[in-house]
């Protein structure tokens, strides 16, 4: 171990020598023939860059591509991720000893961490190889040949004739055929990256495939690449000649069916210049070589024909591996393995071993992924299995309809996603996805079944070149588990009550209609409704636009209201559902001053009448309010053509609503070609008192008639939602939930009065946490009629001016209340909390009066700007009222939840 000083950093080295015999550091190494090879495992690299160091007794050399093929050196990666290092026993740095013995070593770095320490393990093997006269070795990026080094031995002459001599020969020059001959000095051959070496003994020349000065022959129908030359050794006086060639093949391989054939030729004439005699040929795989039992069992075979060996394999033998490609976005697979061949033959008095090892590749067959669907319907779980792929795949995506979600965000979410390997070496992955998620597409082809889809694509990489593809998959599954949305309802007075189960279809999926008109939030905050996640309730007048009328009775009209629910999804009609309903409502009113009022709903079978067209006998009479769906009519017995006539005691006013078309709209009959709406009212008056109304309509229509009903004085309180007090909550939106210093807007009225004499006032309105009115603690808001001056912060009082709402702005009364107000101390123990949320109720004392008696003095009372009252805000008394308990009409809404 060693420390070196590099800058400011320090940079350790651990050196582990071994004799790579042992297993020391996970490296082996066996001899082969003329080959020694060393397994580098994957443990030792740990997915880092491992270095290969060429080493003898006097330098250490890192071995390049280059410098490895120039120098008998062979590196390649097995499909585990194993470092084969191969090299020949005559490579550039082997020490050897009488050309039999034979020492490799070979060093491996590891960067640990970058700059900072490096593991370093040197391996040796030791191999005993006894040479022939010449030896040939086709390694799969070198060309190697040795020869005996065949100088001339000098005879000895008598001493009187010859002195003695000892040659001292020299390698001159080397001449390479291309075919052409071209003359070359060592050192010149050996930078255009050719290996010579010359010992007294032997001659070793190595050439990469494909230089310059080789060239392609073909030899009984197998191109083979030649590497020869003449290698020229002299002195003074004599000159030696050695002739060198080496040629090695680059095809013979074919694929028919799933069999691998190899032919190679027996007699490889750039090697020889005569028959020879074939003295031993064996086969190997990887470098190694088999025994005869040994192809047997791997159903290898070898074969001979008059000018060839065949080498036969099947596909998928062991010793070869598949490798996984992507071409054009589809998963490929090829099949490797690397035979060898090894030939000993005669020719005259000197002998030829040769070897060659050639790695074949069969072309790229699709191997398109396969599903296995193993679906749990009862569980409502997919379940997939896609596989079969090579180790070399990892699965880096899948897409779930159109959202991309990497392996680990998969894990995430909670999906089960499992990688799953097999004894033959492939793998699958298994992927479960409930039908719940919402990457499942939920289709309805049928009202009765429920087919889910997932639609994915599956996304790969091939390493190591991290080739891309992937894969697209689509599971369905029909089942019969739907719950249909349904729809019922009852009539209750004057509305509809509906309600809707959803089912087992989403909320979010469902259109609903009522009448001709899509719920949406802006028609829902017109109606009072409550929903949740499988139902939906909703309360509809009965003259609201969503009724279609079907007739007018003497005693009221028949409305109809039709739900449609629609499976937006799948575009269907899942339920459709109406409700006719008698209402036993006035229509009409007759009131004692003299004033008549009229609702005319529009009927469902005259579809194009415009209700703002109709009028009464006076055509310049015409609707005092309408919309598309009514009108509605005030007048006085005295105006727009009411007639008069007499009874005996009683006077009977009557007047006719009329509309026509000049083209026809509702065809009775055939007698009828133009369309005609027309009915007339009645109001019956005996002496000081109605006492009743009779309407009836006379039309070809035949419209009913009604009568007319009586009712009484009635005061609301009421919350808007704006400070203009055009919307408002409902009895269902309770609790409403408000912050604190939001305003809140009140409004107190009579809901049916015509009286233009009458008016509300407001004697006192005050707050409480609980609906009874009496409870404690309280807060003073109006007291005897005004705003209470000792609150912090004061009610308001807003004018009321008439618009289309309020025709008499005497019959209401609207104030501001501050919720700022409901947050003092009460200093009671039971409130825990208070400064969170409070829960409070609003109520009011309310007199109506009569504007016309100035003496009563209860509709003009003044308030000062300031004005003391009994108590204080801390006592919250309510000071006595001037009016008696019959007098008084209470109030109260809430609760309003203050956060």
């Amino acid at each position: 171990m060693g420390c070196f000083e590099i800058g400011a950093f320090w940079l350790m080295v651990t050196i582990i020598s071994v004799d790579a015999d042992t297993s020391a550091g996970g490296i082996q190494a066996e001899c082969l023939g003329n080959r020694v090879q060393f397994t580098l495992p994957s443990s030792l690299s740990a997915g880092g860059p491992l270095e290969v160091y060429a080493v003898n007794n006097t330098q250490t050399v890192l071995l390049t591509p280059h410098l490895a093929a120039q120098c008998g050196y062979t590196q390649k990666s097995d499909p585990w991720g194993n470092t084969i290092v191969s090299a020949s026993l005559k490579n550039c740095f082997a020490e050897i000893k009488g050309d039999q013995e034979f020492k490799v070593a070979i060093q491996v770095k590891l960067d640990e961490f970058s700059m900072l320490s490096e593991k370093v393990y040197e391996a040796f093997k030791s191999c005993s190889h006894t040479l022939v006269s010449r030896e040939i070795l086709c390694e799969t990026n070198f060309m190697e040949v040795s020869v005996r080094n065949a100088i001339p031995e000098i005879k000895k002459a008598p001493v009187k004739e010859w002195p003695a001599v000892i040659p001292n020969l020299q390698l001159w020059k080397i001449l390479l055929y291309t075919p052409e001959e071209k003359a070359f000095d060592k050192e010149t051959l050996q930078g255009m990256g050719y290996s010579v070496y010359s010992s007294p003994t032997r001659l070793v020349l190595r050439s990469p495939y494909n230089m310059a000065e080789t060239f392609v022959q073909n030899v009984d129908d197998v191109d083979m690449m030649v590497f020869k030359s003449v290698v020229l050794f002299r002195d003074r006086w004599m000159l030696a000649i050695v002739e060198s060639a080496a040629a090695c093949p680059t095809d013979g391989a074919s694929v028919v069916g799933e069999m691998i054939y190899w032919r190679f030729p027996i007699n490889i004439t750039p090697l020889v210049s005569s028959e020879v005699d074939i003295l031993e040929v064996h086969m190997g795989i990887n470098g190694r070589r088999l025994t005869p039992e040994e192809m047997n069992s791997l159903n290898f075979g070898m074969t001979f024909t008059e000018s060839h060996v065949v080498v036969e394999i099947p596909v998928g033998a062991p010793g070869g591996y598949y490798k996984s490609h992507a071409l054009e976005n589809h998963l490929h697979i090829s099949y490797s393995i690397e035979p060898m061949l090894e030939l000993l033959w005669k020719e005259g008095l000197d002998k030829t071993t040769y070897k060659v090892l050639f790695p074949i590749t069969t072309p790229l067959t699709p191997w398109p992924p396969q599903i296995i669907d193993n679906t749990q319907p009862k569980k409502k779980i997919f379940d997939i299995l896609l596989g079969y792929f090579l180790p070399d795949v990892e699965l880096l995506n899948i897409t779930f309809g159109s959202e991309l979600l990497t392996v680990s965000e998969i894990i995430i979410t909670g999906l089960v996603l499992q990688e799953q390997s097999f004894l033959n070496g492939t793998k699958a992955f298994n992927l479960q996805v409930p039908f719940s998620e919402p990457y499942v597409q939920v289709k309805i082809f049928r009202p009765d079944r429920r087919t889910y889809i997932l639609p994915l694509v599956f996304g790969f990489i091939i390493l190591p070149e991290h080739a891309s593809f992937s894969h697209p998959a689509v599971l369905q599954v029909s089942l019969n588990d739907t719950v249909l949305p349904n729809a019922g309802g009852i009539c209750i007075e004057d509305i509809f009550n509906i309600h809707i189960k959803y089912g087992s279809t989403p909320r979010s999926q469902l259109k609903i209609k009522l009448g001709q008109v899509e719920l949406n939030d802006n028609v829902l905050q017109q109606y009072e409704h409550h929903s949740n996640e499988t139902h939906f309730n909703i309360v509809v007048p009965f003259l609201a636009p969503l009724v279609a009328i079907e007739s007018v009775q003497s005693t009221g009209v028949t409305g109809r209201i039709d739900v449609e629910i629609y499976d937006t999804l799948n575009d269907l009609l899942v339920k459709d559902f109406s409700l006719a309903c008698p209402f036993f409502v006035k229509m009409s009113e007759c009131f004692s001053n003299g004033t008549i009022t009229v609702v005319l709903p529009k009927l469902e079978s005259l579809k194009r009448l415009a209700p703002g067209e109709l009028s009464l006998r006076d055509p310049a009479c015409k609707p005092h309010y309408n919309e598309d769906h009514f009108a509605y009519f005030r007048f006085d017995v005295t105006t727009c053509g009411t007639t008069r006539k007499f009874v005996e005691d009683t006077m009977i006013y009557e007047n006719e609503f009329t509309w026509k078309s000049d083209e026809p709209l509702l065809q009775i009959s055939e007698s009828h070609s133009e369309a005609e709406y027309r009915f007339t009212v009645s109001c019956i008056y005996t002496a000081n008192a109605t006492q009743s109304m009779i309407f009836h309509a006379v039309s070809p229509l035949r419209e009913p008639e009604a009568d007319v009903g009586k009712g009484e004085l009635t005061v609301s309180l009421r919350l808007s939602q704006d400070m203009v007090y055009r919307l408002f909550y409902h009895d269902g939106d309770y609790p409403v939930l408000k912050f604190l210093k939001q305003p809140l807007y009140f409004e107190v009225g009579m809901d049916h009065s015509r009286d233009s004499r009458l008016a509300v006032t407001l004697e006192n309105c005050w707050a409480t946490l609980t609906k009874d009115r009496e409870s404690k603690p309280r807060w003073d808001l109006i007291v005897d009629g005004c705003p209470n001056p000792k609150d912090p912060e004061r009610t308001v009082f807003h004018p009321v001016i008439e618009d289309d709402r309020v025709d008499i702005p005497d019959h209401f009364k609207r104030f501001e209340v501050k919720t700022f107000t409901f947050t003092e101390d009460d200093g009671s123990s039971e409130n825990e909390g208070d400064n969170m949320a409070r829960r409070v109720f609003v109520h009011c004392d309310v007199v109506i009066c009569h504007v016309e008696n100035i003496a009563d003095g209860r509709c003009y009372k003044q308030c000062a700007a300031t004005q003391n009252t009994i108590g204080s805000s801390s006592n919250r008394v309510l000071r006595s009222s001037s009016f008696s308990e019959e007098a008084l009409e209470h109030v109260s809404i809430g609760p309003i939840l203050l956060i």
